[in-house]
This record gives structure tokens, sequence and C-alpha cells, in this order.
């Protein structure tokens, strides 16, 4: 089901695979639009209310007067009176039909849309419908009258588009104001179309009750794109359902040639094209999506940055969980439809380099001009580049996500219960999850963990946030010490020796009835002073691009501070280790949030 004034790439793609395959089953021109009527009648529908946005739908196809049926013709006679024509005459003629009313289901029912005889130009100037439909769908009259057989195979390529009147109350364009519009609510009217190899025009009409944006019938005009692959195999022959009907001039019977073969798989190889140029297109809009995206995501983090700054040196952390709460649910949202997207992207893309694949393995030697064509672009080469692409997308979405995470976890501290717990037990539990990062291994040596733990009381705390703390120092410590086998570091200075096991010192012990201390240290590189006015801003981080977030640190502050009502600072210089001292309370302290 299809929503027209909330039409999306996702819907064009998915009701252009349906209309593809509709054509399967048909055999005939007429069987396949009335499969195509139906299925555009039945999906287009209006989400509030579940009703169709349909009034009347229809499929039209200009037709020479000899290739017409007995019946048509004697109707097209009926309607020119005295005037005789020739089997050349242009006849826009109506395929198939579905609407509101019972006599808007069957072509043979219509009153006066049977047949319309184009027979010159200024016949079609006092049709202001056809006229203009005509020209929005980028032709001429001349050219639908009387095609030029050496311009045709160059228009038929590239002629296809859309015709649109945004309000069809009082237009000039959309006939029958009182006796249609006016009583049946008609909105806005649509339609798509193009040329055929034989230069005969087809054109698919909306009338809708419901007013459809430009934005809309952008995304319809590759519709007639997937139309032309299923009414293809019927341009000249196999029109209607009842072939036999059908008054055939004789001399003008063209027998099936190599030419005409040729001309055909052609114009199904140039549709195939300009349809993977319309889904290059959207991945094209899709990935500029994203970058914009990915830019509004960047001047968020930098904005907050400066705010998180603020807020810091005013001591108001309280507020930052708010803020970044906010701004987590506005990324995730965007965020989540841009990944969602990836995936079908990826997929049409792949379908569509099958098809092309499946051509060349079938038309290994296709024409000169698209031999050549193949080669100026380099299709090898962009075949595989667009994978990479869209994999690459996918990456920086899933980066994003992470972001969006760190961020929920950044400002939903308060979740946790306040328990009394053994630190120790905390710690322990903390280093048994990284344990195997602890371990040697091939690039780097074994970081040895010392512990000395004072004898202290069960703690009045949020045990995970503690641990989350925990977590974090360690891990930057061991981060730290993988990448550089620095000199041992203690706070009471004692003296240093060469060539140390990398080595972490975790430390308890009581400052007073009321307080306890942690300190974690290591024999790391140490951290210069303009890093360390930095550790606890958000964001903030001196690793690659892509190895953490920088909110480990800033998280931490929150935790103690905030939370806990204790302390927490970094003791450092370059060369000389790092130490992160832990002053919280014994009994957890009433903290403002």
């Amino acid at each position: 089901m299809y929503d027209l004034q909330k039409f999306t790439l996702r819907d064009m793609s998915e009701c252009g695979l349906a209309l593809r395959n509709l054509g399967n089953a048909a055999n005939s021109m007429e069987e396949a639009s009335n499969h195509i009527i139906q299925y555009l009648y039945q999906n287009l529908i209006e989400k509030k209310s579940g009703e169709k946005s349909c009034i009347l739908i229809r499929f039209f196809k200009t037709h020479s007067y000899g290739e017409l049926t007995s019946e048509l013709q004697e109707y097209t006679d009926d309607l020119l009176g005295n005037y005789i024509p020739d089997d050349s005459l242009k006849c826009l003629t109506l395929l198939a039909t579905a609407g509101e009313l019972p006599q808007w289901n069957s072509r043979y029912q219509s009153e006066r849309h049977k047949v319309i005889p184009l027979a010159n130009e200024e016949a079609i100037a006092r049709i202001p419908m056809i006229s203009q439909l005509i020209q929005q769908l980028g032709l001429n009259p001349g050219t639908v009258i009387q095609p030029d057989p050496n311009l045709l195979t160059d228009l038929e390529q590239r002629m296809y588009n859309v015709f649109y009147i945004t309000d069809a109350l009082n237009s000039p364009y959309i006939p029958s104001q009182k006796s249609f519009v006016i009583p049946f609510n008609v909105k806005s009217v649509v339609g798509f179309g193009g040329l055929l190899p034989s230069g005969n025009m087809f054109v698919i009409l909306i009338f809708l009750k419901v007013l459809v944006p430009r934005t809309t019938v952008d995304l319809l005009r590759p519709l007639a794109l997937n139309v032309k692959m299923i009414i293809l195999p019927f341009d000249d022959n196999n029109i209607f359902i009842n072939q036999s009907q059908c008054v055939i001039n004789q001399k003008n019977k063209k027998t099936i040639n190599q030419n005409y073969v040729l001309q055909h798989l052609t114009s199904q190889i140039t549709t195939l094209t300009q349809l993977l140029d319309v889904s290059e297109q959207s991945t094209i809009s899709q990935s500029d999506y994203l970058e914009q995206a990915n830019i509004h995501l960047q001047k968020t983090l930098d904005e907050l940055k400066k705010t998180q700054s603020q807020l810091v040196n005013t001591e108001k952390m309280s507020s930052l969980g708010k803020l970044v709460a906010g701004i987590a649910h506005e990324i995730n949202n965007p965020v989540n439809f841009i990944h969602g997207n990836l995936f079908y992207a990826n997929e049409y893309t792949n379908f569509l380099l099958k098809v092309i694949q499946n051509y060349q393995d079938y038309y290994p030697n296709p024409p000169q001009k698209i031999q050549e064509l193949i080669k100026e672009n380099e299709l090898d080469f962009l075949t595989k580049d667009l994978t990479k692409i869209l994999n690459s997308m996918t990456v920086g979405a899933e980066r994003i996500k992470e972001v969006v995470l760190s961020l929920r976890i950044f400002s939903r501290l308060h979740e946790a219960e306040i328990k009394n717990v053994d630190i120790h037990e905390g710690i322990n539990s903390t280093l048994m999850i990284l344990e195997h990062y602890l371990q040697a291994q091939d690039e780097h040596p074994e970081i040895k963990v010392i512990t000395e733990y004072g004898k202290l009381p069960l703690i009045e705390c949020y045990p995970g946030q503690l641990n989350q703390v925990f977590m974090n120092i360690l891990t930057n410590a061991i981060d730290a010490l993988k990448d550089h086998n620095a000199f041992w570091f203690m706070s009471n200075k004692k003296e240093k020796s060469n060539e140390q096991l990398p080595t972490i010192l975790i430390r308890t012990k009581i400052l007073t009835q009321e307080w306890i201390e942690i300190s974690i240290a290591d024999n790391g590189c140490g951290i210069n002073k303009e890093v360390r006015s930095k550790l606890f801003d958000p964001f903030f981080t001196t690793k690659s691009v892509g190895k953490c977030t920088g909110l480990g640190l800033s998280i931490s502050y929150q935790i103690i501070v905030e939370k806990h009502g204790g302390q927490i600072s970094c003791i450092s210089e370059l060369g000389e280790g790092t130490e992160f001292v832990i002053k919280i309370p014994t009994k957890a302290l009433m903290v403002a949030s």
C-alpha cells in the first residue's frame, strides 16, 4: 500500500518491482495494462482513512486507425462523421480503466473515451487536457501524430515523464468540472508515460481525491520505465485481448526480422539502463541525506562540547544529562531511518547489478555504442565501487548508533539503586571481565595487576555505576600500557626502575570514618597538563578515530561527583605514569540531580 501524500524512495522501488512482475503472466498489452491499472487502483491509498486514493485511473496508448479492432474503428468513424480516416490516423485508445463507478471498470462501457482521434495538431489543441498531457510528457503534437523515423530511436530512448495538475478544481486542463471534478471531489491529477519503439505513446492517468505534492510526482516518473518494460513485448503485436478482431492491413504487415528484434532489445537495454540510473540517483540521494545527517551530528556534538565545558566551569553538570538525552533521541530517529534504508538500497543495487550481469552473460556482444559506453564509464569498476560505498555508509551508520547508545547511557545514570556493597567485589568483578585484555599477546607483554586493599566497611552507593567507573579507568590504563611501556609512577615518588612489566596498581584505604579513597595507577607514558585539563570533558579523547567515543571519563566524573557527592582527580606527568584518585563518602549523600 502506498500513500501518495507521503511517497518515498522505498515506495517507488517496491512499486516499480511489483509492476514489472505483473507482466509475466500477460498475453497481450490490454491484459498487461489491466493488471497495472488494477494494482495501482487497489494499492494507492490514504493511510489515515485506509480508503483508496484513486477516483478513476486509466491506461491509454496511441494506435494507428488500421490497428484498431473493427468495433473501435466503427466507434471512431461515428466520432469523425463525414471524415474518412486512413489507416495511419493516430488514435489515443483506452486499453484499461478502473474507478468508483461500475461503468468505469470496463473500456467497453466508456461512452466518450474509447478512442480519441488525433487527426491533426489543430484537433489536439481543441482538447486542452490531451494537449497539456502531450506537452508535459515532453513531446510535441507532430511527433505523436506522425513520428519521424530518423528521430524515433533517440526520442523513444529518452522520452518518459510525468503529467501533473496540482489542483483539478477550476483547472482549464481538466474538463467536466460540474459533472466529474466537483461531485467526485477530484483534488489532483497525475500521470506518467513515454514513447515505445513503434513511435506510439502510452500514458497512465490517475484522478485522485488527495492533493499530491511535487516530491511525489518526481518519484512517480521512474514508474513509466517499469510500465514500459511490461508492455514492450506487445508493442507491435498482441495489442488487444481478442487479437483476432484486429483489422490488419496486409500490405503494411511487417515480418519480424533481425532488425526488429534488435530494435526491441536495444529499447529494453536502454530502459533497464535508465532504471539503473534511477537507482543510482536514489543511492546518491540517500548518501547526501546521510552526509547531511553526519554534518548535523557533528554540529550537534560540537555544540554539546561547548555546552559541557560551560556546565563544568559553572558546576552545573546535572543538567547535561537531560540535554544529552534529548539530543540522543533526536539523533536516533534519522539514524534509524538511514540505517534501515541502507539495507534496501544495497538489496536493490545488488538486484540491478545482477540484471546487468545477466544481460552481459546472455548478450556478450552488445551493439558498438553500448560497448563504448561500458568502456567509457568503466562498468566493472563502478559495480565494485558502488558496493564498497554502500558498505562504507553502513559502517558509518553503525558508528553513529554506537555514539547514540553511549549518549543514552550517559543520560540515564539515575536508574540504578542505592545498596550497601563491598567495593572490593566490584573491582574484582571488573578485573575478571577485563582479564583477557591483561594477558600477554603477540604484540604486548602481560599487564601485571597489583591490589593493595585496605579494610573498608560496606559502602552505601550505586554499585553498578561505580563498576562502570572502574571499567572506564581500567580500560584507559590498559590502552595506555599497550601503546607505551613507560616507567612506574607512584604518588609517593618511589624510586623508578627500568624495563619493568606494564603494571596497574589498585589501592583502597579509609580516609576518615565518613570517607574512603580508591587509587588506580599505571606505569604508562603519562599525560601532559593540557590534556589533563580536558580529561573529563565529554567527547574528548586522545585515541584514534573509531576506538572510543570520548565519554568514559565524563560519565565517570558525573557518577562520582554528581551521584555520590565525591571527588575524582588525575595525577600525571609525561613519562611518569598516571594515577586516578577517587574519594567517596561511606554513606550516600542527598545530591541534587
